[in-house]
């Protein structure tokens, strides 16, 4: 693992925010993330182009 790169205050700041989110209801289900994820592993194992299965993964990450 590579040594952390972010000051105390900008970690903190990172995890007070991950903490409003859950509070706030502002959360992707764990049964959603897996589901996405599975249906684009499976598209890739079925041929698709990486970028077409990043389109899932990425839209994860804005959720």
């Amino acid at each position: 693992m590579s040594a952390l790169e972010e000051s105390d205050e900008v970690f903190y700041a990172k995890m007070q925010k991950g903490l409003d989110d859950v509070r706030n209801g502002r959360i992707t289900p764990l049964d959603d993330v897996y589901a996405e994820l599975s249906k684009a592993i499976s598209e890739l194992k079925n041929g698709a182009k990486a970028a077409d299965a990043e389109k899932y993964i990425k839209g994860l990450m804005n959720s």
